[in-house]
């Protein structure tokens, strides 16, 4: 009778850790899916990793919005579990802290329960910086953005102008999820409208589209755009084709809400022509020293810590650095219509990715979907995408095409060389992980 009890009470112990092990897999599931906007993937790596440590097989099959968690035991029941979450780019602090839990969990410091818990102590805490600093933040990472598209002075103070408008419309839609939804179409229609009617940007300088794009460009989809190649180049083609079909309603929308703007204004889609030669009269320097704005305004923005911005800066410099450097010193002049571009966002990748992904192996640094967000933005495809998209409802047209060729070309090229400097960083980070396991043996 008492073998019998303590059978029975081994195999109540057993399940109980096999159903914290559960909750924990699913848990990590949703919150690495919720914060998955960069792309999905290390999501199914990950869970494997995790499931491994606690002696059972996780495999995931994921789509944009949801995942299919299956838990498999040798010799005992499987669990299965369906998540469905939207992916969102608005705590960047918790992307962070997740690489440093999952850090724990493989090293062996956490059971399943203590995993858990903290887990859900990560899901339950507070933003970092408080709404008014986050408005600032949107301000400073439309000003910083602005010196790399704009022609002066006055189209600068536009910029800050038009961000901090939109800074305010993107944390109303974090409380009114309807506004969250509407958004894109929204609030680039109150941005457009007090573009046109109040800053008369018909008559700016580098053209009205140009005008706006800073104080639009935290709705832009440029990172989502690559996210969606990136899995497609990869073989995960089902997250892919929904980021990538989601991304290009995004674009639409905005485009949209700028066309019928233009209209209800008075001022007419003529004004969304770009002009053949702007003036471009604003020092080198003010370009170098904007990116430093426009990263404490994304981090704010984005809820990054302040840590980890001096490395989330450095990676921006190295994108912005590499591409400036390869368009000085191309071989190729570019003929009427072009840019030249290409080669400069595919080196620019390499080196993006490379530096994210060997910074990403150090234990106490931030993760590779934080410091490598503002090197995205950075490289701008997302804004040639939207300005060609406003381009073809003006006249002439051609400009309009040529700078959605130009944005095709560069999302292939951003995509491309953020694998191949991926794969030399994940082969470091493999050679090390053997080292250390030869190490450790010896």
């Amino acid at each position: 009778m008492v073998r019998i009890l303590t059978l029975m009470n081994a195999a109540e112990a057993d399940s109980s850790v096999d159903a914290d092990v559960d909750r924990l897999l699913s848990g990590l599931t949703r919150f690495l899916l919720l914060h998955s906007a960069e792309g999905a993937f290390e999501l199914r790596d990950t869970v494997r990793g995790v499931g491994r440590t606690y002696g059972v097989d996780a495999e995931i099959l994921a789509i944009a919005e949801g995942a299919v968690l299956t838990v498999r035991r040798p010799g005992g029941p499987s669990y299965h579990d369906t998540v469905r979450v939207g992916p969102e780019l608005t705590r960047l602090d918790l992307v962070t802290r997740a690489k440093f839990l999952v850090n724990r969990i493989l090293a062996g410091e956490l059971s399943a329960v203590s995993a858990c818990r903290e887990l859900t102590g990560l899901e339950a805490s507070r933003e970092p910086y408080p709404w008014w600093l986050r408005l600032i933040g949107a301000t400073l990472f439309a000003v910083g953005f602005a010196p790399g598209v704009q022609q002066t002075w006055g189209e600068i103070a536009a910029a800050a102008f038009l961000g901090a408008v939109m800074g305010l419309m993107f944390i109303a839609a974090e409380w009114f999820s309807g506004l969250r939804v509407l958004l894109p179409i929204v609030g680039t229609l109150v941005v457009a409208i007090i573009a046109f009617d109040v800053l008369h940007a018909q008559n700016a300088p580098g053209g009205a589209v140009l005008l706006m794009i800073p104080g639009l460009f935290i709705l832009i989809p440029g990172d989502l755009l690559c996210a969606a190649t990136a899995e497609i180049a990869v073989g995960q083609y089902t997250p892919g084709a929904v980021r990538l079909a989601q991304a290009a309603v995004t674009l639409a929308q905005l485009a949209a809400g700028v066309m019928i703007a233009a209209e209800l204004t008075g001022v007419g889609l003529r004004a969304l022509s770009q002009p053949t030669a702007p003036t471009h009269t604003l020092p080198d320097w003010l370009i170098v020293v904007a990116w430093i704005p426009f990263t404490f305004g994304l981090a704010w923005t984005f809820n990054a810590r302040m840590r980890d911005v001096p490395w989330m800066l450095l990676l921006v410099y190295i994108a912005w650095g590499v591409q400036e450097l390869v368009l000085a010193h191309s071989l190729v002049v570019p003929q009427e219509g072009e840019t030249g571009a290409t080669a400069a966002v595919f080196l620019a990748a390499v080196a993006l990715a490379f530096a994210a992904g060997v910074l990403e192996q150090f234990r106490d640094l931030p993760p590779r979907g934080v410091t490598i967000l503002g090197g995205f933005f950075a490289l701008t495809v997302g804004a040639v995408a939207l300005r060609g998209l406003t381009a073809l409802a003006g006249t002439p047209r051609a400009q309009g095409f040529n700078d959605i060729r130009d944005a095709a070309a560069e999302t292939i090229a951003l995509t491309l060389g953020l694998i191949a400097g991926a794969v030399p960083a994940a082969a470091i980070a493999a050679y090390r992980r053997r080292a250390k396991n030869s190490g450790a043996a010896c």
